[in-house]
């Protein structure tokens, strides 16, 4: 994984000034510009996984941008949804522990508050390091059905956890550091910096397992006639 080149890819696009302010504009729309957004960084992942040289994709086909956005979040929310159900669980537990008053009452709801808050943590846990193989294998098909293919997700992040940790932990620091730039920036740099800390953390996302063997190029041609009829080495021998 060259996180270098993550860093940087932005940059040597001719147009990169353009595409930056675009994205950093187009996320203030509320709502649908979150989607638009979502639906830019389905485009650059799958650029960046066909092997484009400047994946940064163009600010064009907005609706097929607005669907792909749109769909990708309904993807994150079913698999958000089990993590806010036991938030819930948690916090009524511990409402409750707080009003109670019989001591052996308040003990019971808050050891019911700490189990489902750490089943909750672990979850979330578990769902940040699932979140860049959901992030691929929507990509790759832009079908709801894939950011749901539970076995192809755990097998992938199975397969490339070690990648997976380090570009979580990068990520949050480059979280941190485009919060910084733009606060610097007087604030109206977040717009931007944002945006671009975003496509800093794709980029990375879409890199882990492409020198996988394994893993096929998005438009890979499938093979010719002439090749699948085409008779093998060991049956010319």
């Amino acid at each position: 994984m060259d996180i270098g080149k993550s860093f940087g890819f932005v940059f040597e696009d001719e147009k990169w000034i353009e595409k930056v302010l675009i994205g950093g504009l187009v996320g203030l729309i509320p709502l649908i510009g979150s989607f638009l957004v979502i639906g830019y960084v389905v485009q650059l992942i799958r650029n960046v996984r066909n092997g484009d040289s400047h994946p940064l994709p163009e600010w064009t086909e907005w609706g097929e941008l607005l669907a792909d956005g749109f769909k990708l979040f309904i993807v994150f929310f079913v698999w958000a949804l089990p993590l806010i159900v036991l938030f819930m669980l948690a916090f009524i537990p511990a409402a409750m522990a707080g009003d109670a008053s019989s001591g052996d009452a308040s003990s019971i709801a808050g050891l019911f508050a700490t189990c489902f808050g750490c089943i909750a943590f672990l979850y979330a846990i578990v769902l940040s390091l699932a979140s860049p193989a959901i992030l691929i294998k929507f990509a790759e098909t832009k079908e709801i059905g894939s950011g749901f293919n539970i076995s192809e997700i755990l097998g992938f992040t199975k397969s490339h956890i070690g990648e997976i940790i380090l570009v979580v932990i990068v990520s949050w620091l480059v979280g941190l550091l485009a919060s910084i730039v733009g606060t610097i920036l007087c604030l109206i740099g977040l717009l931007f910096t944002g945006f671009w800390s975003n496509l800093v953390i794709s980029h990375m996302m879409a890199q882990i397992g492409l020198n996988d063997t394994s893993t096929p190029d998005l438009l890979q041609p499938a093979p010719s006639v002439e090749e699948l009829s085409a008779p093998s080495e060991d049956t010319l021998e």
